[in-house]
């Protein structure tokens, strides 16, 4: 584990993410809320990770961002109300999937030299922040994690790629696209958020 940020930053392969994940179900949302991000390419790795969490914190709602942010920022803002109106009436812990889009993936800040946290971002994290539960949120690119994200989330953990030869050659194998290929956004964080 490493801090950065005043952020507790995990491997999935810490031998400290047992005890993390012993502690998260004495976390007092009463007051507060708790943001965990898991980010990286290991899609095998979160799966395996999100039962363990679901067993220590119960069911997750699942939510696709990518239905919720658009370009459209008051778009985006009314689905983003209408999710936190529905999850007012229950208790469930949520998993927002598809988190790459927070970094404006598929909106109009794309193409910015220097990351800085989307309009978009910036409200669902104010709503997440007054909304006493316990969020998710799955990002498939360590650099789509800004500053901003950084400062909400209690936690990271990051699930990286296999190291070892035949660990790298099965993820290969596992991971050849020829459409929808995705790669890596180059963009530097920005230094303040």
């Amino acid at each position: 584990m490493e801090k950065k940020n005043g952020t507790a930053v995990y491997l999935h392969t810490d031998t400290k993410l047992t005890s993390f994940l012993d502690s998260l179900p004495d976390v007092d949302l009463e007051a507060s809320y708790y943001l965990l991000v898991l980010s990286g390419p290991n899609k095998a790795g979160k799966k395996e990770f999100m039962k363990k969490l679901e067993k220590k914190m119960g069911v997750f709602d699942k939510i696709d961002l990518g239905t919720l942010i658009n370009q459209y920022e008051e778009d985006s803002y009314q689905k983003i109300n209408e999710v936190f109106t529905y999850i007012g009436e229950t208790e469930k812990n949520l998993l927002l999937t598809n988190g790459d889009v927070l970094a404006g993936e598929y909106t109009g800040f794309t193409y910015s030299t220097v990351r800085y946290a989307t309009p978009q971002e910036k409200y669902l994290l104010e709503k997440i922040k007054g909304s006493e539960r316990f969020f998710v949120i799955e990002i498939q690119e360590f650099e789509n994690i800004d500053k901003t994200l950084e400062r909400y989330s209690q936690a990271i953990v990051r699930f990286q790629r296999p190291d070892t030869f035949f660990g790298k050659l099965f993820w290969n194998l596992r991971n050849i696209t020829i459409h929808g290929h995705r790669f890596a956004n180059k963009r530097p964080s920005s230094p303040a958020g």
